[in-house]
């Protein structure tokens, strides 16, 4: 009897276990149905504001730190530093455009650091949390609080206080792209209260603790943030604490102001500062009073801050505002930084270096200036590329630009072929070196797109091919230098605007003994690109195109194509690791006279590896390559390739088959590490 007691107690029990469990998942889908939808349900157009102003404070503490430390973009101040902490305050107009991205000026801005400039300066990016997107922190954290990422996400909501609920929410597998932590929302509308989620991305370890704004049309943005974070990598170890108060009103406070100014950042300053926080400003003060008298007697100061100056500009990125009314900017990327450099097979390893520059004259008017230069090592070349431009409408992305590069090499045999038919076939061809060509190209052209749909170019490029040992050439009465002048006019389509595909149709047309050219040549290329946005970080990027020569005439020894050619400045996984061909032998590029290629790449941020214990929490996105080629005497040529990218590396396995023969098999890096500083 006692036995059936017990058995009746048990089926009870498990009953009334199955019966809380089942009320609790019915509970969280209905908490979470309402949090998913609430974003929908406020009026974003009408009442949402698009520009305010916001107040920053942080301190930063070094724990640990080596000469590594010096090698980071932004962390020149703290590794130079004569003291271990430091403390700044800022003032920003924020704006958020219709696409949901927050822009930042900085109106006023004090640090104790030695250049007042920002240490950890990406950290700024979590203080922006946007819960209604699918990105929950400028593109690298998946939020939870979208309803397509909930496969990301395992869920668990129950009752806490009056009309409230509080969620938490953890990751699937564990990845530097998600988060875990909890939300208290409003049990009827599914309205976020108030948040904190932790997380690591790019060597950062984050704890970010959010109140939301409770006014008519604001409650999907933040009203105060709170941002733990610790940056550890070999051997280094920061501490940070972010504090940010949105919603300030405006205090008449314009770009024209001295951004140094205490006065003024004491007056819109909301909340005071700490004890502490007040000793380190006065600390700071000191010492600058301190080193201008010591200055002026000994000079050793000037000497030191020579060398902080140099350190930095060498080490870290350089960038700041142009003119008086700050419309411009400059960005230059670190000089003699190690992570500057790049490593593949057949260029072994590549150094770097980025310069851009932009000025906005009007709202619809602006320049813009970039330098790419890169050094291959192994083939012993340097490149740039130059382009200049001019944007004259931004609203019909209508621009004028002229881009000059230099140092990419061609090879053509027919120079060699045409050489040996007027020549002693007895005489030693191949030692003379006749195939290589060093190539300078100088282009202008105007763009314009007078509707969404359509786009026009028209212009002028002309290419200086000169032979790489003329020598050769001249023992054979053969010009070393091969001039064309091409006009050319491109028609772009968008069937369904920006956001699709773009189809575009080119024409070239050089003409013998127009501005100086000896070659004349008629080319047609034609190329569709698609990136289909699936979801977070899921895309399906996909490339066809076909170029052919319609006339070849005098000097027709050079087969070059506009979409179909080597990228010779790789700069990590987002500039040409997708419709790009990696094994291909950089010969084929000129060897024939018409070409078609198709390319299709998957990307995503969980696909083959994720669940490996270790590994699989470091990868942030994973693709999958797959592309195709057709030219003379090269048909098909295939590539595969599965590539990985982690907060430090890039890393690509590729394999080619030629006529359906397997022949190469190669892998490729890049640095990534830091690139988002």
């Amino acid at each position: 009897m006692v036995r059936g007691r017990i058995f009746i107690l048990t089926i009870l029990f498990v009953f009334v276990v199955s019966g809380v469990r089942a009320d609790n998942r019915s509970y969280t889908l209905q908490t979470m149905k309402r949090v998913f939808s609430y974003a929908a349900s406020v009026d974003t157009i009408e009442h949402s504001p698009k520009e305010g102003y916001a107040y920053t404070k942080y301190a930063i503490r070094t724990n640990r730190r080596n000469a590594v430390l010096l090698t980071v973009p932004s962390m020149f101040a703290i590794a130079n530093a004569s003291r271990r902490e430091v403390f700044g305050e800022t003032y920003n107009h924020m704006r958020i455009d219709a696409e949901g991205t927050v822009f930042a000026t900085r109106l006023l801005e004090s640090s104790t650091t030695t250049r007042k400039s920002q240490p950890m300066p990406t950290v700024l990016n979590y203080l922006t949390p946007l819960i209604s997107e699918e990105m929950l922190i400028d593109g690298r954290i998946i939020s939870p609080f979208f309803q397509r990422n909930r496969r990301y996400y395992r869920y668990k909501a129950q009752s806490f206080t009056q009309g409230t609920a509080l969620v938490n929410f953890t990751p699937r597998q564990s990845s530097t792209q998600l988060v875990s932590g909890w939300a208290q929302v409003d049990e009827l509308t599914g309205r976020i209260i108030e948040f904190a989620l932790d997380g690591e991305y790019d060597m950062v370890r984050f704890h970010l603790s959010t109140t939301m704004d409770e006014e008519e049309g604001r409650t999907l943005l933040p009203k105060e943030c709170t941002l733990n974070a610790r940056f550890l990598f070999l051997g280094n170890d920061i501490t940070a604490e972010y504090t940010t108060i949105y919603g300030l009103p405006d205090c008449g406070i314009d770009s024209l102001a001295e951004r140094d100014d205490t006065t003024l950042l004491a007056r819109v300053r909301p909340i005071p500062l700490t004890e502490h926080e007040a000793y380190l400003c006065q600390q700071s003060y000191n010492d600058n009073i301190l080193n201008d008298s010591t200055s002026k007697t000994h000079g050793s100061i000037f000497n030191r801050q020579l060398l902080t100056n140099v350190g930095e500009t060498l080490m870290g990125r350089i960038g700041g505002d142009i003119g008086r009314d700050k419309r411009g900017t400059f960005n230059i990327g670190p000089i003699l930084n190690p992570l500057q450099f790049s490593y593949s097979n057949r260029r072994g390893l590549t150094y770097l270096l980025d310069v851009q520059a932009q000025y906005n004259f009007t709202a619809n008017q602006k320049m813009q200036a970039r330098i790419k230069a890169g050094y291959a090592f192994k083939q012993k070349q340097f490149y740039f590329n130059i382009p200049i431009t001019y944007y004259f409408s931004n609203r019909h992305n209508g621009f004028v630009q002229t881009e000059w590069t230099s140092g990419r090499r061609i090879r053509n045999s027919s120079v060699l072929d045409a050489i040996k038919d007027k020549h002693d076939d007895a005489m030693n061809w191949d030692s003379l070196n006749l195939t290589y060509f060093r190539d300078h190209s100088l282009k202008a052209y105007v763009h314009y797109d007078p509707t969404p749909r359509w786009g026009l170019e028209v212009g002028v490029i002309g290419h200086r091919r000169t032979a790489i040992q003329d020598t050769g050439f001249e023992e054979v009465g053969m010009p070393t230098t091969y001039i064309s002048v091409a006009p050319m006019v491109e028609l772009t389509y968008r069937p369904i605007g920006y956001a699709g595909p773009i189809l575009t149709a080119n024409y070239e047309r050089s003409i013998n003994g127009f501005m100086g050219a000896n070659i004349d040549y008629e080319r047609i290329e034609l190329d569709a690109q698609y990136i289909h946005r699936l979801s977070a970080l899921n895309s399906l990027q996909m490339r066809l195109g076909t170029g052919f020569y319609t006339h070849r005439g005098t000097g027709r020894y050079f087969l070059d194509y506009r979409n179909f050619r080597e990228n010779n400045i790789p700069n990590g996984w987002n500039d040409n690791w997708s419709g790009s061909f990696e094994l291909l032998n950089s010969n084929w590029y000129n060897a024939s006279q018409y070409y078609v290629r198709s390319n299709v790449t998957y990307e995503t941020p969980q696909l083959a590896l994720y669940w490996l214990p270790y590994i699989g929490r470091l990868l942030e996105k994973e693709r999958v390559y797959v592309s195709a080629l057709s030219v003379s005497h090269l048909t098909p040529y295939l590539e595969w390739g599965y590539g990985v990218q982690t907060r430090a590396l890039s890393i690509g396995v590729f394999a080619s088959q030629k006529k359906w023969k397997f022949t190469d098999i190669a892998v490729r890096f890049s640095l990534e590490l830091f690139n988002r500083w």
